[in-house]
């Protein structure tokens, strides 16, 4: 079983070995869009910083594999933290693997079905990045999707 949970406590050294032995894409690093960047292992000095990104955000979702899996983490990880009225969840951090461009639409989807509802009180979640190709696709047709072009902002509600 997959799912996501709130990176906190014991995971988080889990979660941090898994990033220095494992490449990613990072589509977004402290809110900006780095959607040209390659996938890479990164270095011991980059992932103290993506977990220290992850553990000061108010929603660090990690995408866990069962405990029954060889593998312990998925191939999609987000952070994301409130704006200033605490009804916009805006994304600081987005790690995925290949292929990158579905992995990404699963994140969005994943941090959306988990945050707007009324439980999180989560409105609406903003991407430093261009997601109007997603309009399309299926998944997202009960989702308003608002992009920004002089902003390079796409807010999902």
């Amino acid at each position: 079983m997959i799912g996501p949970i709130f990176l906190r406590g014991e995971l988080i050294e889990r979660f941090k070995l898994h990033l220095l032995n494992v490449p990613y894409y990072q589509m977004i690093h402290q809110g900006i869009s780095c959607v040209d960047n390659n996938m890479k292992k990164v270095s011991t000095d980059a992932v103290n910083e993506i977990i220290h990104q992850f553990v000061e955000t108010r929603f660090p979702i990690v995408c866990s594999a069962g405990s029954k899996s060889s593998v312990p983490f998925w191939d999609y990880h987000l952070a994301l933290q409130y704006d200033e009225d605490k009804r916009t969840a805006v994304i600081c951090e987005l790690l995925v693997r290949e292929p990158n461009q579905d992995h990404c639409r699963k994140a969005l989807l994943m941090a959306y079905y988990v945050l707007v509802n009324s439980k999180m009180g989560v409105e609406r979640i903003q991407a430093s990045m261009n997601l109007s190709e997603l309009a399309d696709c299926k998944e997202f047709e009960d989702i308003c999707m608002e992009f920004i072009p002089n902003q390079n902002i796409t807010y999902l509600s």
